[in-house]
């Protein structure tokens, strides 16, 4: 194992979470199929995180080759500390484990059907469930995706689109042709559409993850927030965040058509697709369901808890008129 590069790489990033970490890393030390490279990487938990993993691995002796490793400060953000680990992989195949869930056995497995099933396929991913307090697979959700078969190129350039990263797979290349990903840009952002413009990406219609729900979780239940000082925060950062996901896809398309991965006119069309989609994003930042149930939940919260009136109409105004402008305009001839 030591010489031959191995084909999967399992990295397991974790941040005090103390009290459920050994299930993560048991369903990763679990997983069915060829041996893998298992890197662990710790960042600065300031609970006993490190001390469980250190008791846990101490002296295993299992199929995987384990890597233990800590940081000494807190990256700021999994992007960051995926920028730090990824050079220390040797993985053909990288795939994410969070220090907070729990993998199903097959995952890598069915992970690895699916890029075998196509060879330009660049990312995979699945379904998830919600895990119930006794560690159990809950209600099923589903990850949007393309439609099987079509172009998933203009489906990633959207800004607030994803494929959720705790159940993320990519190539190597992926990671190797793009370079470091922006710290303030979420990976499962990032990497799908990277992927995108590499090949293909891949949904695997299947709940592989069992993810632990936080409640301390701001946008855990579309809205739910402790004060309406929490939502003001929250709404401003989500409009900064729309920026830098904007600015990280055309960076990601000059890198493209610098390496001619793409034609110059479907550049452009990914570019404008991108621009568009900041439109109607900005407002809510892609963080919370267009639902308009839910936004009028959300509303109903906000003047419940006083919100003033002429905020509380124009923070509606700002999420409605980009949508209806965008509406007319599509349906132009």
């Amino acid at each position: 194992m030591a010489d031959q590069a191995p084909a999967v790489t399992a990295i397991l990033l974790s941040c005090n979470c103390a009290g459920v970490i050994r299930a993560a890393l048991q369903s990763v030390l679990g997983q069915q199929g060829p041996p893998l490279e298992v890197l662990v990487s710790d960042d600065a938990s300031t609970d006993d995180t490190f001390a469980v993993l250190e008791r846990e691995l101490a002296g295993y002796s299992g199929p995987h080759h384990v890597l233990l490793r800590r940081r000494a400060q807190n990256s700021g953000s999994k992007s960051a500390h995926l920028n730090e680990v990824f050079p220390l992989t040797r993985g053909r195949y990288l795939v994410s484990f969070d220090g907070d869930d729990v993998s199903e056995p097959q995952r890598v497995q069915r992970l690895l059907a699916a890029f075998a099933a196509d060879p330009r396929a660049r990312a995979v991913y699945s379904d998830y469930s919600i895990m119930d307090p006794a560690g159990r697979a809950g209600a099923r959700r589903r990850v949007r995706h393309p439609p099987a078969g079509t172009d998933p190129r203009p489906w990633f350039a959207r800004i607030d689109a994803f494929a959720s990263g705790t159940t993320l797979a990519v190539r190597r290349e992926v990671v190797e042709v793009f370079g470091p990903l922006d710290p303030q840009v979420h990976e499962d952002v990032a990497l799908p559409f990277r992927a995108a413009l590499l090949g293909t990406v891949h949904h695997v219609d299947e709940p592989l993850v069992r993810v632990r729900r936080r409640g301390d979780s701001l946008t855990a239940a579309y809205g739910r927030f402790a004060s309406i000082e929490d939502y003001r925060d929250w709404w401003r950062r989500g409009i900064e965040g729309a920026g830098r996901h904007l600015a990280s896809r055309l960076a990601d398309l000059a890198t493209a058509e610098g390496l001619s991965l793409v034609p110059p006119a479907e550049l452009g069309r990914l570019a404008e697709i991108a621009r568009e989609s900041l439109a109607e994003a900005e407002a809510s930042a892609g963080l919370v369901s267009p639902s308009p149930l839910r936004r009028l939940r959300t509303y109903a919260w906000l003047a419940r808890n006083g919100m003033p009136r002429d905020e509380l109409l124009l923070n509606a105004a700002l999420v409605l008129a980009p949508r209806l402008y965008l509406r007319y305009k599509r349906r132009r001839p």
